[in-house]
């Protein structure tokens, strides 16, 4: 109870990370799949969305449970059906209203185990049928090796393998004497040439017939189906149907994207600093590539680990690391200063064609150059001054993300404006990455005495190098 409490309190939502960005009517539909009797998570389900017709898609449970969709349910309120299959659970149909802009991601989905037991001892505890058994009744899946299999050629698991036994109405497996002639079909598939082989097997001595099915070069659902035909009584007995994934198959230069986990980064003059950069890989159905797809990388200022596979989120990361070359790529936007570096991602498609994504990195310096202006002010009794005040690396470039900026003027003076703060990952100069403005007042009540003042700006990196400007000066008046 403890364990299924902890994991309805702590659903991880895993969204498919895709590079094709959706639409702005785009919702999220995702959940997760545990087990009835446990509250533990059910991996390699089979969830499909059948209804609305113009939303079916299918997705598979990650080692969470969890699953998600992307839909554009449009400007109207949906009903939509999903439906769950794993072998070893009874299937489980959910139903739900959907509305514009309004995300459904916290379905829990139970599924009961087909175990009669309930432990998974597979022992029912009642008394089995003696006898030789007689005509086949009912066709049982009794085990599949897979329930997710890849595109093919992709050069990792595209087959699985179905068992399915054969009993007579007592429940009693058919023996050596009384085998049949089993017959496997594909239902419904995504239509890329998948197959299944053999279409026709004999059962054994358990009353056991096995075939396997193939995937072809299209993602999407097959569902497969065995049955046996009772020419004497003029029937067809049928398996239920069992509902296999195809997916991961080769990198989509449209599913290909890459960023750094800095856009900025304390680099310049300094070595070993890391920024870790990833990539998502995607197949031209939107499903990630199959896992330990091989990406590599290169940059042209500094060090960048070579290459990396991704996970099954088709998700790779590798590390740039701060060195020689010091990059000075002038790519648009940097005003020829030096400090740009280009990082490059490469794959292969389904041709063997490289596809690439670039992005690019500044690698900024710990000391920063200041100005302002006005740097004099002279203030009557509660006055004010408005100041503005610019702040980039040596090369020009704005200072890494993570840099801390505050400006103070002293006892009695209310300093507001941009003042105070941590800069964000910017890429170029401009206002909010090396343009900022800021005001002082005079604040003393107590004392109307002439003074001198002096504003200091401070810049600290994430490094700790702090570089402070103190050019501002002025005086606070007399009252009189």
């Amino acid at each position: 109870m403890q364990n299924r409490l902890y994991l309805l309190f702590s659903i991880i939502i895993v969204f498919m990370l895709q590079a094709c960005t959706a639409g702005s009517d785009t919702v999220i539909i995702a959940g997760q799949v545990i087990e009835e009797s446990s509250g533990n998570p059910i991996s390699k389900a089979i969830v499909e969305l059948t209804q609305p017709e113009n939303l079916q898609q299918t997705a598979t449970t990650d080692s969470a449970g969890n699953f998600s969709f992307d839909v554009d349910p449009g400007s109207e309120t949906v009903s939509v059906t999903l439906e769950i299959d794993k072998q070893g659970y009874q299937s489980q149909t959910t139903n739900f209203k959907l509305a514009p802009d309004t995300d459904v991601d916290d379905l829990v989905i139970e599924l009961q185990s087909t175990d009669s037991s309930g432990d998974g001892s597979g022992d029912g505890g009642g008394d089995e049928v003696g006898g030789e058994p007689e005509g086949p009744a009912a066709i049982i899946l009794e085990s599949i090796s897979e329930q997710a299999i890849f595109i093919e050629e992709t050069g990792d698991n595209i087959s699985t393998a179905f068992t399915f036994q054969v009993v007579d109405s007592a429940g009693r497996a058919l023996n050596a004497n009384g085998a049949v002639d089993v017959d496997f079909e594909i239902l419904s598939g995504p239509g890329g040439e998948e197959e299944i082989i053999p279409k026709t097997a004999t059962t054994n001595s358990n009353g056991e017939a096995t075939t396997s099915l193939f995937s072809g070069n299209v993602a999407g659902p097959v569902k497969v189906q065995a049955s046996v035909d009772r020419e004497d009584l003029g029937i067809t007995i049928k398996s239920t149907p069992v509902l296999v994934a195809i997916h991961g198959g080769f990198p989509d230069p449209d599913h290909f994207s890459i960023s750094p986990d800095k856009f900025n980064f304390e680099a310049y003059d300094i070595n070993g600093v890391r920024n870790p950069v990833t990539v998502i890989v995607g197949d031209k159905f939107s499903n990630p590539v199959k896992p330990g797809t091989v990406v590599y990388f290169n940059s042209t200022g500094g060090v960048i680990q070579g290459s990396g596979e991704t996970n099954e989120d088709g998700i790779v990361t590798v590390d740039m690391i701060s060195g020689d070359p010091r990059p000075d790529d002038g790519i648009s936007g940097s005003g020829g200063r030096p400090g740009y570096s280009t990082v490059t991602a490469t794959t292969v498609d389904e041709n063997d064609n490289p596809i690439s994504k670039e992005i690019n990195v500044v690698f900024s310096t710990r000391a920063a150059q200041i100005s302002a202006t006005p740097t004099t002010f002279d203030l009557d009794p509660n006055g004010g001054e408005k100041f503005s005040y610019t702040v980039t690396d040596m090369n020009g470039n704005p200072m890494a993300a993570g840099t801390q900026i505050s400006v103070e003027a002293g006892e009695g003076m209310e300093v507001t404006g941009d003042a105070d703060f941590t800069l964000g990952n910017h890429l170029f100069p401009g206002p909010g990455a090396t343009e900022f403005n800021f005001s002082i007042r005079d604040t003393d009540e107590e004392s109307n005495d002439p003074a001198d003042l002096t504003i200091n700006i401070s810049v600290t990196t994430p490094s700790g190098n702090t570089t402070t400007y103190t050019e501002i000066s002025g005086t606070r008046r007399k009252s009189f």
